[in-house]
């Protein structure tokens, strides 16, 4: 109809002599028109049936960034994600619980085409000074992937010296209750002090499965340490009857977004690096990379 209203008015505005015009002027409004339906229609493609799993690290103020300078690739401005979850929010997507997406992952659920699952990985301490609060208020959900050996200890020296913070593991079950819109899941016990997962036995994985679920939380859902997986560790785990493992990065094909026909143990999610502009988060919901 609108397309119709602008060839009317071209009509009477150009003279009669001016047909040619005319023409050209029509040709290519209709070839626009045609490039939005085909980009439209190429858009539904490529999500349909797809979910972005978006991968956060940690958070901090204007102030406290200065602290991070080391790992500023994974430490996001509290009021960048703000405008993040605004955005998300203005734009009517639907942030998943890890329950809803293995159930979307199963078939056994049907989703809108704006969905999102939200992921922490780690269990900073910021994710409850900021992002549940945050969380709360916007009435989101979000999955917090914990290590379990920093989480009982409070505090991390990294491989530069930085001594991180994390939630203790009482406010881990304090955070069940205040924010039951965070669910917390498995970032494995201690394997992230080997520097490749080819370090690590089958039976050493097997124990560390056993000791997270026994001392930090009982889960069926897993991030890999440094996103890094192989077939060992894929099989101890399924063995260990978890459903779900979300890789990240190590090749092209972690990086993207989450689809149903994924093999359940190899789950891509995309991370959300410090800076990032709300234009290329949409274009990262959007085309997944």
């Amino acid at each position: 109809m609108q397309l119709l209203t602008k060839l009317i008015i071209i009509d009477r505005i150009i003279p009669v002599g001016g047909r040619k015009m005319k023409r050209n002027i029509i040709i290519v409004l209709i070839a626009i028109c045609t490039l939005f339906i085909l980009i439209s229609c190429y858009i539904y493609i490529i999500n349909k049936n797809k979910i972005p799993v978006l991968c956060y690290h940690n958070l901090a103020t204007a102030e406290e960034k200065t602290n991070f300078e080391s790992e500023k690739d994974w430490t996001i401005d509290v009021k960048n994600f703000e405008e993040q979850l605004k955005y998300f929010k203005k734009h009517n997507y639907k942030t998943l619980t890890m329950e809803e997406f293995y159930e979307w992952k199963q078939g056994m659920l049907n989703l809108p085409q704006k969905s999102v699952l939200i992921t922490f990985d780690d269990g900073f301490l910021s994710n409850y000074h900021y992002a549940f609060p945050l969380l709360k208020k916007y009435n989101m959900n979000a999955t917090v992937f914990l290590i379990g050996e920093y989480v009982q200890n409070a505090t991390q020296t990294d491989w530069n010296g930085n001594i991180k913070t994390y939630m203790p593991l009482e406010l881990v079950e304090k955070s069940k209750d205040e924010y039951p819109n965070i669910s917390f899941c498995s970032h494995t016990y201690g394997l992230h002090y080997h520097n490749s997962i080819n370090e690590v036995s089958k039976e050493q994985m097997e124990k560390d499965f056993s000791v997270f679920k026994n001392n930090i939380t009982d889960t069926k859902f897993i991030a890999y340490p440094f996103g890094q997986y192989n077939e060992d560790l894929i099989n101890s785990w399924e063995s260990s009857d978890g459903l779900l493992a979300f890789a990240y990065g190590p090749t092209r094909k972690d990086y993207r977004k989450a689809s149903r026909k994924d093999n359940n143990y190899k789950i891509p999610r995309l991370n959300v690096s410090h800076g990032m502009e709300i234009w290329k988060l949409s274009l990262r919901l959007l085309f997944g990379n």
